[in-house]
């Protein structure tokens, strides 16, 4: 049975590839992203529900986030998610602590 430390590396790493590849694309292909998209895979056995959410920020900016959630028991469970901006000139910058709360 894989330790809690496990499953949370590999929550991070899922995470990690998943917002790598779309780091990849220019702006123009990440505007035509879907406002959010999720998609069940499984790790360790285990139901793991992983989003991804785009949306514009009041600068114009889009907000990509790649969110994972991993079900606990009584309706707890592991969070875990990052993201971008990215402005029509194709500069990324991390999100600020407001911009990234909402995922979390």
């Amino acid at each position: 049975m894989p330790h809690d430390s496990d499953v949370r590396h590999a929550i991070d790493e899922i995470v990690r590839e998943r917002l790598n590849v779309l780091s990849q694309m220019r702006f123009d292909e990440l505007s035509q992203l879907p406002s959010h998209r999720s998609e069940e895979i499984l790790l360790e056995g285990k139901k793991l529900v992983l989003s991804i959410w785009h949306d514009v920020l009041p600068s114009l900016e889009h907000r990509v986030v790649v969110q994972a959630y991993k079900p606990g028991i009584l309706g707890t469970g592991r969070m875990q998610a990052d993201g971008f901006a990215i402005n029509s000139q194709n500069e990324k910058r991390s999100l600020t602590v407001e911009e990234w709360a909402p995922f979390s």
